[in-house]
C-alpha cells in the first residue's frame, strides 16, 4: 500500500520523508522487521521503542511511527511522528492489512478463566456444522491447521490484524478470540471490528498490572462496548451480575447466562461423572436436553457461553446441542490422561484460587480415593493469591504437592513456602519438589487404587519462565511419559 493512502487515513502529526514508498507491513518489534514494514516505537515499562529505531532501519523499516525522531536517525529514514505510537499501531494495521476483521464475525472473550475452553468449543461447534474458523488466544493462532505460537494471550495490534487478514485470504468467515485485560487497556484490540462478546467471570488476577480489582473490572468491561450483535454474560458471577446490569442500563445488548441464578439461558438439574456433564437447558420457554463432555459447573457455564455466541450469530440451538455432545475437551483443560494404574489423572491449567477450587469442587463430585494436587504459583506476580491457593489445596486434598511455575526472577522455594502457609491452615499434608518434571513422577509413581491426581497451573504453556530465559517445557509429554514407566515398573505393560 503506498503511504501516501495511508497517511490520508490515519491521524497523524506531521510526515518526515519520502511520499513515494509502499507499505507491506507493521510492527512494534525491530527485530522481526521486514522490507516495506512500518516500525513502531513504543515506550514500554522497561525499553523504550525509540532507542531501536535504527536497528529497525537497518533491518529494512520503510517508515517509522514515532512520537518524536531522535537526533541519531533524523536524516537516516522515513517519519510518522503521532502523539502516542501505541494507540496509532491499531488504525495504522488495520488499514494496511485492509480491515480484515470486517469481513468475518468475530467473538471475543474475556475473563480471569474459561477463555480458552469457551475459544475451543465455539471452534467445535463450528466446525461440526462444516464451517472453517479461526482461534487467536492461549494455546496460539490457529488457522487451518496450523498453529502460530504468540507471546501473549492477545497478541499486539499489529499482529492480530495480520492473523486476520491472513484468515480472510483463506476465507475464514468466523474466528474466536481471547482478549485479555492488558489487551484492552493497552489499545491491542482497537479498530477490530467485534460481532459478540462473552464474560466468563472475574476473579482476583494481574493486580501487579492493574492494581485495584475495579480497575481489572473496567479494563474487562471495554470489550462489550464495542460488540455490535449481542453480549453474552455469566451472571452466577458477581462481577459478571454487576456487568449485565449494567449494560442493560447503558442501553447495551446482553444475554445472560447462569446456573445458579435466573438467566435468559440456564443450565439445571445438573448430573456430573467422570466422563461429562448431563443438564437441562432452559432457552426462549422451552427445555432442552444436554451433555457436555467435560465434568463440572464451570465446564457447563463455558459451554453456555459458546452456545449463546452461537445462537446470537443464528445458528439453529438443536445443531449447537448436537455439536456440543460429540466435542471430547480442550487440550490441557480437565483432560484426563489415560493409564493403567487404576487412579485419575487430570491435567488442567487452574492457575488462581477461583480456578482451582472450582476443578476441586468439581473432582469431589466423583473422587473414590485420595485427592492429589501438584501446583506452583508464578513469580514477580500477584504474591497475595499464593496463600489462599494453599488453603484451597490445604481444604479439598489429601496431598498438596508444590512445585516450581514460572518462577522468573524469585527463588522457587521461597514461592512454595508462601503457598504451604496457606495449605497449613487446614492441617494439610505438602511436599516441597521444586523441580516440577519430577514433582509429576513423585505423584504418579506414589499413586494409590483410586486416587484423583491434578496437575494444575502450566497445561499446555510451552515453558517454565526462569530468570533470563524461558525454557522449554512440555506438561503433557511429562506426564504421559511418567505414566508409561510406573506402569512398566509395575508389570502393567511390557
Amino acid at each position: 500500500m503506498d503511504i501516501v493512502n495511508i497517511l490520508k487515513e490515519l491521524n497523524h502529526n506531521s510526515y518526515f520523508g519520502n511520499k513515494n514508498i509502499e507499505i507491506k507491513g507493521i510492527t512494534n518489534d525491530s527485530k522481526k522487521v521486514k522490507d516495506g514494514d512500518i516500525f513502531v516505537a513504543i515506550k514500554g515499562y522497561t525499553n523504550d521503542g525509540h532507542n531501536f529505531i535504527e536497528n529497525a532501519i537497518a533491518n529494512g523499516a520503510s517508515a517509522v511511527l514515532c512520537d518524536h525522531i531522535p537526533e541519531n536517525v533524523k536524516d537516516k529514514g522515513n517519519f510518522i511522528v503521532v502523539e502516542n505510537p501505541r494507540q496509532s499501531m491499531a488504525p495504522a494495521a488495520n488499514i494496511i492489512y485492509g480491515r480484515p476483521s470486517e469481513s468475518m464475525n468475530l467473538v471475543g472473550v474475556t475473563g480471569t478463566n474459561g477463555k480458552t475452553s469457551t475459544t475451543y468449543l465455539l471452534k467445535g461447534i463450528y466446525d461440526y456444522l462444516g464451517e472453517k474458523s479461526g482461534i487467536i488466544g492461549t494455546m496460539g493462532v490457529l488457522i487451518e491447521g496450523e498453529k502460530i505460537k504468540v507471546d501473549n494471550t492477545t497478541p499486539e495490534a499489529a499482529d492480530l490484524q495480520k492473523y486476520f487478514a491472513k484468515m480472510a485470504e483463506k476465507d475464514i468467515m468466523i474466528c474466536f478470540m481471547e482478549v485479555s485485560s492488558h489487551a484492552l487497556e493497552l489499545n491491542r484490540v482497537d479498530n477490530i471490528s467485534v460481532d459478540v462478546g462473552i464474560f466468563t467471570n472475574l476473579t482476583r488476577d494481574h493486580l501487579d498490572f492493574h492494581n485495584t480489582m475495579e480497575n481489572y473490572y473496567q479494563a474487562k468491561k471495554k470489550l462489550f462496548h464495542i460488540a455490535k450483535v449481542n453480549n453474552i454474560i455469566n451472571i452466577d458471577d458477581s462481577y459478571g451480575e454487576r456487568l449485565y446490569k449494567e449494560l442493560k442500563e447503558e442501553g447495551v445488548k446482553a444475554i445472560s447466562i447462569g446456573i445458579e441464578n435466573d438467566a435468559d439461558i440456564k443450565a439445571s438439574n445438573l448430573v456430573t461423572t467422570m466422563r461429562g456433564t448431563d443438564f437441562d437447558l432452559e432457552i426462549d420457554g422451552s427445555v432442552k436436553k444436554v451433555h457436555v463432555n467435560t465434568p463440572g459447573k464451570f465446564s457447563v457455564l463455558n459451554s453456555l457461553g459458546s452456545l449463546g455466541a452461537a445462537y446470537s450469530l443464528g445458528i439453529n440451538i438443536d445443531d449447537i446441542i448436537e455439536a456440543l455432545g460429540k466435542i471430547k475437551g480442550v487440550t490441557g483443560r480437565f483432560e484426563i490422561l489415560e493409564n493403567k494404574l487404576d487412579c485419575i489423572v487430570i491435567l488442567d491449567f487452574a492457575h488462581t484460587p477461583d480456578g482451582l477450587q472450582k476443578v476441586m469442587e468439581t473432582i469431589d463430585e466423583f473422587a473414590e480415593g485420595r485427592k492429589i494436587v501438584m501446583f506452583g504459583a508464578g513469580g514477580e506476580r500477584d504474591s497475595s493469591r499464593r496463600a489462599p491457593m494453599g488453603e484451597i489445596a490445604g481444604q479439598y486434598c489429601d496431598l498438596s504437592i508444590l512445585t516450581s511455575d514460572n518462577p522468573r526472577f524469585e527463588d522457587p522455594y521461597d514461592i512454595c513456602l508462601e503457598i504451604a502457609e496457606g495449605v497449613k491452615k487446614y492441617n494439610g499434608k505438602y511436599e516441597i519438589i521444586i523441580e516440577r518434571d519430577k514433582a509429576i513422577y513423585y505423584a504418579i509413581d506414589n499413586s494409590k487404587s483410586k486416587d484423583v491426581i491434578l496437575f494444575a497451573g502450566k497445561s499446555t504453556e510451552p515453558y517454565q519462565d526462569m530468570g533470563v530465559e524461558k525454557v522449554p517445557y512440555d506438561e503433557g509429554t511429562i506426564a504421559k511419559n511418567a505414566i508409561k514407566d510406573v506402569e512398566r515398573k509395575r508389570g502393567l505393560t511390557e
